[in-house]
């Protein structure tokens, strides 16, 4: 290996003035290896007696110091660490006289795998300004393709990346966090504060081994690296440098979107294999400054330089923008999860310790399909019970503390709701109560035996209730040509004396009239002298073998009418739409039929499990008729981004009002939440879009329940204004519930306008955030972004080929959705695509992002034709310029 003097500052000679004892000359030195120096020398003409080596280095070390006899002209200084500054001072001496000092500065750069150099030049090496001061994590792939030889390149561009900063406690803090099956921390943020033993950690890292999990190592560096326990710091720029050479077997867009939004700046470096949109699905925007590539790991050197001025440049960026932006809003912390059920849970917190507004909570269900819910509560709540969730169902839970707009840092956890439980024994509800008679078919059909097998049965569906006068009450019909009492509501009040009763009732025969038994259960059997009780569910379970004799479709809808639920089960000759004419809809939860009387067992299961649903549905109904509603919804304050509802409520024990809104127009969007006190009657409903008409829903939400809601409407204002203007408001002033034939409530509400004083505020205007390209295809992809702020009305995107002389397309988003499908693209293309917000008042800035479709096979054509939105745009381009070669 040759002398290397690129990598080393020459000596300079610090004095020319005479001395007694002269200094050595010609001071060289040559690279041995990536941890030893040789450095060579001329002795001087005077007499000595030997010379003194002293190698000081940056990092705070104890000096090393040697002495040589005056016959040498060489040494090798060892245990050098790579991208560590180190000064080197030779000096002869005589006695004890000792000459002028000569020194050199040297920096031994990374070498690859072949002895060569890592870096052009060390003295174009690139530095930081000693003020770029962040929280900085590699996190680096360390599967079985990248191998262990190849390691050693990855080592050195850490280093070189690491040591570009100014290293320490109050400055730069490095960690380094490796992956591949699973992750493992080699080193937090705040193991090493002094740059030496950073290197050295650095160039001994071991190398892993194992398959390629980048999604999950994604997930361990949010919840274990960029922590204050692992050494990060609030307010402090965070950067991750993910460095991996192939495509991750498991998903990486959440993972990476979610350490995005925690504040941390991505860049990707990917070699060989890596899958560039999965790179862009990770990384930082702008892309161009956020991702590098590079066909091999010993050309990692080519990208080296100008990535490491990027990263720096970001840390410079963050800081600029956190010490012009407002003080870092303090988080909340402590987030706790509890009761949890299937469609709701309790979220918990302790408050944060700065000044804030409010706070907001994000539900992100993981699991496609299921709608998510963002939930505002004033800033003295640190609890709140969210409800109408998903049934078994992963939600990611964010919790910020708000000031104004501005939101803190997230503090999250990750929990599951329960699935739907439907109970085998209604006595497994809690005050469960119904009124439930069994109307059996006595007729002479039947036969004495099968009777016995019927009477089974109802013990088996009696045993299922919790029995009781303040309970379930069961009352006993039975029928033929005419109907019989066994037994009323009110006869029995134990379960040990209905399965008695149930046991010894006789077989009486006859005919089977089944609508005159179901008109003598809605006279004679569902009154309160027969122990009939109002606010309780009334179900009555049919079971007959065969076709009615007389008409039943009349009864059995008076039945229905007078609020019973009614079930049917059909055994032998029994007619299926006959059952299915008399019971309650659906059919599938409500008819049950068997082939013979020994079937029974078949079905009691389901049967019982439906019954027992009902009846915890009618309960929810009549619990819910109950509750209070709030009354006399207004709308005041009005302005096109905002605007304040106000209602009334006389009932004195509401816990929470819960205020649910979205724009009327969208049937099928999400709800925004905001929770308030029991004793707070009006709330401001932020973050609206201008010239919007908004659904308002209010509810008083009790221990046991939430109330029908409280609706009303009421539109934003036009534009962003700096003038005030009145405005009329709607004010709700009747809200009534009312029955209708199934026995379902409906709700109504009437509406006058009345003025208020109404004012329009300005609202915040600017770009897109985090653009990004997906789901590339031969002839379309998807453009997403973050919203811009303030009120959007929608967004502009524009799109043309980054070479040729084809027109712009255009399109814009359907209302503030950020996210589009560009289609009938050519393939192979690179598009430079912009995007920008619409507000009332204006356009706001553009961004930009180039997106490449991909190669596909095609058919010469003359031209290209594109329709958007209902217009056409021909682009006459000539179909062989997109194309590599025609087969024919």
């Amino acid at each position: 290996m040759g002398v290397m003097t690129a990598d080393v500052l020459l000596p300079d000679l610090l004095m020319q003035v005479p001395a007694t004892v002269e200094p050595p000359s010609d001071l060289k030195f040559k690279i041995l290896n990536e941890n030893t120096v040789q450095m060579s020398w001329k002795q001087p003409s005077s007499q000595i007696e030997g010379f003194r080596i002293q190698v000081v280095s940056d990092a705070e070390e104890i000096p090393k110091e040697l002495t040589l006899p005056a016959s040498a002209t060489k040494t090798s200084i060892t245990d050098l660490t790579p991208e560590l500054d180190y000064v080197v001072t030779i000096t002869s001496y005589y006695g004890a006289e000792e000459s002028l000092p000569i020194s050199g500065q040297l920096t031994i750069q990374s070498s690859g795998a072949d002895g060569t150099q890592r870096r052009p030049q060390p003295t174009s090496a690139v530095k930081c300004s000693v003020s770029t001061i962040g929280d900085l994590v590699f996190l680096v792939d360390g599967s079985w393709s990248v191998g262990r030889e190849n390691f050693r390149y990855i080592r050195s561009f850490i280093s070189a990346m690491a040591g570009a900063f100014d290293i320490g406690e109050d400055k730069t803090r490095v960690g380094v966090v490796q992956y591949s099956t699973d992750t493992r921390t080699e080193f937090n943020l705040n193991q090493y504060f002094k740059r030496g033993e950073l290197l050295r950690a650095i160039n001994s890292l071991p190398y892993k081994g194992g398959n390629t999990m980048t999604g999950d190592a994604m997930d361990f560096l949010l919840r274990n690296s960029f922590t204050e326990a692992a050494g990060a710091r609030r307010g402090y720029p965070k950067v991750a440098m993910i460095i991996t050479d192939g495509k991750s077997q498991d998903p990486v867009r959440d993972h990476a979107r979610k350490l995005r939004n925690a504040g941390v700046e991505i860049f990707a470096l990917g070699i060989k294999g890596a899958d560039e949109e999965e790179l862009r699905q990770m990384a930082s925007t702008p892309y161009n400054t956020h991702i590098y590539t590079v066909p091999d790991f010993e050309l990692i050197k080519n990208v080296q330089r100008t990535l490491i001025t990027k990263v720096c440049a970001a840390v410079d960026d963050q800081l600029n923008s956190l010490a012009s932006g407002d003080e870092v809003i303090e988080p909340a912390s402590n987030l706790q999860v509890a009761e949890v059920s299937s469609t709701s849970m309790r979220i918990t917190w302790d408050a944060s310790l700065g000044e804030i507004t409010g706070y907001k909570l994000q539900m992100i269900p993981m699991l496609a399909g299921s709608k998510r819910q963002e939930v505002y509560v004033g800033p003295t709540m640190t609890s709140v019970n969210v409800r109408d969730l998903s049934p078994e169902t992963e939600y990611e839970i964010s919790l910020f503390a708000v000031r104004g707009l501005t939101p803190s840092e997230p503090v999250m956890a990750m929990e599951k709701t329960q699935p739907v439980k439907v109970s085998l024994e209604c006595s497994l509800g809690v005050d469960v109560k119904a009124d439930v008679v069994l109307l059996v078919d006595g007729s002479y059909s039947i036969g004495l035996a099968n009777f016995a097998k019927v009477r089974a049965f109802l013990e088996v569906l009696v045993t299922s209730f919790d029995i009781g006068p303040n309970k379930v009450q069961i009352s006993l019909v039975q029928y033929s040509r005419d109907p019989h009492t066994e037994f009323a509501l009110n006869t029995h009040h134990n379960l040990a004396s209905v399965v008695k009763a149930v046991r010894t009732f006789p077989y009486r025969g006859g005919s089977t009239n089944t609508g005159k038994a179901m008109t003598y259960v809605r006279e004679k059997i569902f009154v309160p002298d027969k122990g009939a009780r109002t606010n309780v569910p009334r179900v009555m379970i049919l079971i007959t073998d065969g076709k009615s004799s007389d008409a039943f479709k009349d009864p059995a809808a008076r039945l229905r009418s007078s609020d019973v639920e009614i079930f049917a089960v059909g055994v032998k000759d029994a007619v299926r739409s006959e059952l299915e004419a008399i019971a309650n809809p659906p059919a599938e939860t409500h008819v049950y039929t068997v082939e013979d009387f020994d079937a029974f067992q078949r079905i009691s299961k389901e049967l019982t499990q439906s019954i027992c649903l009902r009846i915890e549905q009618e309960l929810l109904k009549i619990l819910l008729k109950n509750l209070l509603p709030p009354k006399s919804l207004e709308f005041s304050e009005v302005t096109s981004r905002s605007l304040r509802a106000t209602w009334t409520s006389d009932a004195p024990n509401v816990e929470y009002f819960l205020i649910r809104f979205r724009p009327a127009a969208d049937l099928t969007g999400d709800y925004v939440s905001i929770t308030v006190p029991g004793d707070t009657f009006t709330t401001v409903l932020p973050n609206l879009t201008p010239l919007t008409t908004y659904e308002v829903n209010v509810y008083a939400q009790y221990e046991k329940g939430d109330s029908f809601p409280l609706k009303g409407e009421n539109t934003t204002l036009e534009g962003e204004t700096s003038h005030f203007e009145d405005v009329q408001c709607m004010k709700i002033i009747e809200f009534f519930p009312f029955l209708r034939g199934t026995g379902l409530w409906n709700l109504g509400y009437k509406a006058v306008k009345q003025p208020f004083d109404c004012k329009t505020l300005i609202a915040e205007q600017g770009s897109v955030g985090n653009l990004w390209v997906s789901e590339e295809t031969t002839d379309s992809f998807r453009v997403s972004w973050d919203a811009a702020p303030g009120m959007v009305v929608r967004y502009h995107v524009s799109y043309i080929p980054v070479k040729g002389d084809v027109e712009k397309l255009e399109a814009v988003t359907v209302g503030s959705e950020t996210t589009i499908v560009l289609q009938e693209l050519f393939p192979i293309t690179t598009y430079r695509v912009s995007v920008s917000p619409e507000y009332q008042s204006g356009t706001g800035p553009e961004k930009h992002i180039d997106g490449t479709t991909k190669e596909g096979a095609g058919v010469p054509s003359r031209g290209a034709q594109r329709v958007w939105g209902g217009a056409q745009i021909v682009s006459r381009k000539k179909a062989q310029r997109q194309v590599i070669i025609w087969v024919l």
